[in-house]
């Protein structure tokens, strides 16, 4: 730098100088005369030098920002209302079903038996031999069909007379009476019906 600005002075030193004779010192050579030239001349080459390189490169960015494209956002027109909460519908109560014995409720009337007893009474007028039978399985129609395999009771009258008692399962509610002749005349047919009002079950034919 020093070098440059030396430089510089003799080139200023060693140009022509253009006044006339009576003026022909210049500012230069009072400077030099002075003895302060130097000082002042490197100012003035410093501020020269800062000027230059601000000149060149201070500059920013020629070149215009890009633009973006910004797509504007359209909002929705249609908004979804918010779901309405109902209540929920009460659940009918439901009577459980019984899951065992113990859970069967029982009419006081009602007697838990399998089996009854009825007393069958025979008292005929005729003293005709005669056969006596008490079925289950029988059908009514124009004419009265037995099956007498299915008999709870068979015997003999004597003297047109018969007592006993014979046991029956509860879901038999219905039987059928046969009294049979061996004079050969028409057998006798009475139906026996369960009384649940009765104390004591009965089949009486007289």
């Amino acid at each position: 730098m020093n070098q440059l600005m030396d430089k510089s002075l003799n080139v200023m030193a060693q140009a022509p100088n253009n006044e006339t004779d009576e003026h022909k010192q210049s500012w230069f050579d009072y400077l030099q005369k002075k003895g302060g030239h130097k000082p002042m001349v490197k100012n003035i080459l410093l501020a020269m030098s800062v000027t230059f390189i601000t000149a060149c490169g201070g500059g920013g960015d020629s070149s215009a920002p890009t633009e973006v494209a910004v797509t504007p956002t359209t909002p929705a027109t249609g908004t979804t209302p918010p779901a309405t909460e109902t209540d929920p519908e009460p659940e009918e109560e439901t009577t459980p079903s019984p899951t065992s014995i113990d859970d069967l409720v029982v009419a006081p009337e009602f007697e838990m038996q399998a089996v009854f007893d009825l007393a069958v009474n025979v008292e005929l007028s005729s003293t005709e031999r005669g056969y006596f039978s008490l079925c289950d399985d029988f059908t009514q129609g124009a004419q009265i069909e037995v099956n007498y395999d299915s008999c709870l009771l068979r015997g003999p009258l004597t003297e047109g007379k018969l007592d006993e008692v014979l046991t029956v399962a509860n879901h038999q509610h219905s039987l059928m009476a046969v009294i049979w002749f061996y004079d050969g005349s028409a057998p006798q047919y009475t139906q026996w019906q369960y009384d649940p009002s009765a104390d004591e079950q009965q089949l009486t034919l007289n």
